[in-house]
Parts: C-alpha cells; structure tokens; sequence
C-alpha cells in the first residue's frame, strides 16, 4: 500500500500553504482541505468525518466556520449554504456564478 504525502498543521491552511489539488490536515480538529484552480481553499471534510455530528448516533448538528478568511468561488453548476451571521473579511471576495447561488441561515 502506498503512502500518501500531505501537509498538516494545527490551523487550518491558507491559500500560500497549498498547491492546487494537494490536501491538508488540521491535527486540532481533524478538518481536510484541498486548494481549487480558483485559488481557493475549501474544507472537503470534517474532523467528524464529514456531515452531521451529534451525541451518541444523535447525528443533527451541521457545523460551520464564522468567517470567511480567503477568497472563495462557488463552483459552477454547484450551490453553497452556511449558517450564519458569516463575517467576509476585508479585502476578502465570495463569488457567486450567474447559475450558483450562496444561501445563508
């Protein structure tokens, strides 16, 4: 079996950390990032494996971050949802596609 290299550190990565396509692992909270052709980097999984967490098999809770800290495209023929309040940092760009939309709860 095969070893596969990716970066992990204790934070989530920024864009200067990442080449396109390469994976990183936050070792606080077990959160797996890869960097799109757009620049962007988005969270692929969670600590908790990704989709709902919850007590015991109580699986209801969708986590989310609170603030958006690099620039984002949402991808074509994709839509996004966050809970909010979400806070775009400035300077910070989302965009959102004539076909996509960004929903926030």
């Amino acid at each position: 079996m095969a070893n596969i290299l990716h970066k992990r550190k204790a934070a989530d990565p920024s864009a200067s950390d990442l080449t396109v396509g390469e994976l990183a692992i936050n070792t606080s909270d077990g959160g797996l990032f890869t960097k799109t052709s757009g620049g962007s980097v988005v969270e692929v999984g969670s600590g908790g494996g990704g989709g709902a967490t919850g007590a015991g098999s109580d699986a209801v809770f969708w986590e989310n971050g609170q603030t958006v800290t690099t620039n984002y495209t949402i991808t074509d023929g994709k839509n996004a949802g966050s809970f909010g309040p979400i806070t775009i940092n400035s300077g910070i760009t989302v965009t959102v596609g004539a076909g996509e939309h960004w929903t926030v709860i």
